[in-house]
């Protein structure tokens, strides 16, 4: 990947957020609406404050791998820069990178119905579940969904 690049927390933080946009699009939700006999129109749907409720739609799953490639550095230069004790600066901008994957493996565990290869992931990756569902055993549950969002995280291992 060429010579180490060097990051401020600013240009780190910038580059973070330049390679979640460039996977994901922001759009209205919207809601389809009757307004006549048989006709319909979708509509954005509001908050309780009146504002467009916006939506993150992930086009490609953020990974650790592609966040390196769009970082122009490799995974261990990754794993350093993640090193809180030899780069205390930049861990708000590291965080916020795991915080937007956390963010995605969240929404996807509880509006997909397909999460087979996230599960996956999570079980033998981030700890997971202790027992895995069984491969005819259907979809999981919303309480086992949770299960798997509440345990701690171990990120390096992506």
């Amino acid at each position: 990947m060429g010579a180490k690049r060097k990051f401020t927390p600013r240009s780190l933080e910038k580059a973070v957020d330049r390679y979640f946009a460039s996977i994901r699009r922001t759009t209205a939700a919207t809601e389809r609406v009757e307004t006549g006999p048989k006709t319909f129109e979708e509509r954005p749907i509001l908050s309780d404050t009146g504002e467009p409720i916006l939506c993150r739609e992930y086009v490609v799953a953020p990974t650790v791998w592609g966040l390196c490639e769009a970082l122009g550095v490799t995974l261990a230069e990754w794993r350093r820069l993640c090193d809180r004790q030899e780069h205390p600066e930049l861990q708000d901008a590291v965080q916020r990178a795991y915080g937007l994957m956390r963010e995605w493996r969240e929404q996807s565990l509880l509006t997909k119905k397909d999460v087979r290869g996230l599960i996956y992931h999570l079980q033998n990756h981030l700890g997971g579940l202790d027992e895995q569902p069984g491969g005819d055993a259907g979809p999981l549950s919303l309480a086992e969904k949770g299960r798997l969002l509440e345990e701690p995280e171990d990120e390096e291992t992506d």
